[in-house]
């Protein structure tokens, strides 16, 4: 079990590192000195493309996943200690609910877009969107506590649809977005450029998949229920919109736009939704480092406050999720070896 922890170094480098007795290596150093903090965000470090993550037993962890393949899947985060670990995971007993649907190559995982419900005893059970090897809703229940999860069943997506994010439904089943046809090499431009292409499919046990009315959109991405069930707010990444809908019963719909591309949404402490996403200049190619911004939105009135904007700096950029921990803020991003925090406003 691999755990990392987070560093930050002193002025005074030699103090902070060295203890009598014991060698410091000069690989030690840069590491230690490439993990110190960068203006107002600390970092741990060791942790392999955290696109998403998102509290769990109460706020005691953050379950993340890591958008790479054969990295560790999932990792679980200690924010009071700034530490992380790579969660053990194993083939439990299948449920019932996702028959048909076989186990995966679980050192293949790529995990995107994740969700968790808590359950009975302290066991979450966390939903993830997986590339690795197949486009699927992957399904585990984690024991935090014992630092595992138990893969228990999973969902494979319509044809043509690569995965983004996943939110559950109150009463059973998700909904999920598709962010582009994988068979199409020209998707993302066509994203860029505001063309729709996506759409949120809602899954229903015993009844598959179906779309959500209205979510026809450029780019879905990060998506998000109510606690009722009544409405999903889902992100258009092309034309920089948040949209909300109704998923159950009545309701009109309602967009807001924002000035950056809207990736991942989260709930935050106070019941609003933190809207995190990335600040792309297209001229400067795909390999920039790109600057990014969260902002905090009203499910109510739809009104956007922001929140942070950061440049994209070799350390961490192109944050893709925020989420609140006590008085901290917590972002992951697509890419990279790290996650990032710092003081909340």
């Amino acid at each position: 079990m691999k755990v990392i922890a987070a560093v930050a170094v002193t002025v005074a480098v030699g103090a902070a590192l060295c203890v009598p007795g014991v060698a410091i290596s000069q690989e030690s150093r840069n590491k230690a000195s490439a993990c110190s903090p960068v203006g107002d965000l600390s970092f741990i470090c060791g942790l392999a493309n955290v696109e998403d993550m998102l509290p769990v037993n109460g706020g005691r962890w953050l379950v993340a996943g890591s958008y790479k393949t054969g990295s560790a899947g999932l990792y679980l985060i200690d924010p009071a200690a700034k530490t992380a670990r790579d969660v053990a995971l194993s083939v439990g007993k299948p449920d019932p609910i996702y028959a048909g649907c076989p186990a995966p190559d679980l050192k293949g995982l790529q995990t995107h877009g994740l969700d968790a419900v808590p359950g009975a005893g302290g066991a979450t059970t966390v939903y993830a969107v997986n590339h690795g090897g197949r486009e699927s809703v992957e399904v585990f229940r984690l024991d935090a506590a014992r630092n595992s999860a138990e893969w228990i069943g999973c969902v494979k997506l319509p044809e043509a649809a690569s995965g983004n994010s996943v939110a559950a439904v109150p009463k059973g089943g998700f909904v999920v977005t598709k962010f582009l046809d994988p068979n199409d090499k020209t998707a993302f431009q066509k994203i860029m450029a505001g063309q729709v292409n996506g759409v949120v499919y809602r899954w229903t046990p015993g009844k598959g998949f179906s779309e959500v009315a209205g979510t026809q959109l450029s780019g879905d991405n990060g998506i998000a229920v109510s606690q009722d069930g009544k409405w999903v707010f889902v992100n258009a990444y092309g034309t920089n919109e948040i949209y909300r809908l109704p998923l159950a019963g009545g309701g009109e719909a309602s967009r807001v736009k924002v000035d950056f591309h809207p990736d991942n949404l989260r709930w935050a402490p106070d019941g609003k939704l933190f809207v995190t996403g990335q600040i792309i200049d297209p001229s400067a190619g795909p390999n920039a480092l790109q600057g990014w911004a969260t902002a905090r939105l009203d499910p109510q009135s739809m009104k956007v406050t922001p929140v942070v904007k950061e440049a994209g700096l070799p350390e961490f950029a192109g944050a893709t999720t925020a989420v609140q921990v006590g008085k901290t803020l917590w972002f992951g991003t697509y890419r990279g070896d790290r996650v990032a925090y710092r003081a909340a406003p």
